[in-house]
């Protein structure tokens, strides 16, 4: 097995572990349905890291597998971007979640570390992409993605506005649809090999 096949495996049982959390968070609010109320950021919140669970374990699956000299400070990035996507699931779904919990209102209490951990993503994202070398191939669009990410993970973070919270969660929602949409028509790495 090689070095690559090793951390690919890893990275399956952790972006496993993420989804497993949201599905059983997911599952707990739907025995709770009468008691809980929704709210768009949490929604957005939930399905952009659900989703980015997947492309994430796609990329890594599929654009680093061409590197055959791994060390252990590439290893540990790559694995410490897949524990910030975990680290957002956990988050997002508190293993103790109280009998008056509300997601919405959740997500704002928790601001500081939820949107701390969101722009550490964005920033680990932005370095993924450079130590890929696909900054090139990006360019504009990719640019425009980051900051929109970072420019509403800021918002966020200062606020206690639920309106800019139900706002930040959506555009980061669908600025990631848009992205991978956009990808998905023109780059090599949404092709299996």
């Amino acid at each position: 097995m090689s070095s690559f096949e090793f951390l690919s495996v890893l990275i399956s049982v952790v972006v496993g572990l993420g989804i497993a959390n949201i599905l059983t968070g997911i599952g707990r609010l739907i025995h709770r349905e009468a008691e809980i109320q929704l709210s768009a950021n949490f929604v957005a919140w939930t399905l952009f890291v659900s989703f980015y669970m997947i492309v994430y374990w796609w990329t890594v699956v599929f654009g680093w597998q061409e590197l055959q000299n791994w060390n252990l400070v590439l290893f540990m990035f790559v694995l410490t971007y897949g524990l910030i996507l975990y680290l957002l699931s956990v988050m997002l779904f508190p293993t103790d979640m109280p009998e008056t919990w509300e997601p919405g209102t959740h997500i704002i209490r928790k601001r500081h570390w939820f949107y701390g951990v969101f722009l550490a993503l964005v920033v680990t994202e932005f370095l993924d992409t450079y130590l890929k070398g696909h900054l090139d191939d990006f360019s504009l669009p990719y640019y425009v993605l980051m900051t929109v990410w970072a420019c509403a993970g800021l918002l966020a973070l200062a606020s206690r506005k639920k309106r800019v919270h139900d706002v930040a969660g959506v555009i980061v929602l669908v600025s990631q649809v848009a992205w991978v949409s956009y990808q998905l028509s023109d780059l090599e790495w949404s092709l299996a090999r």
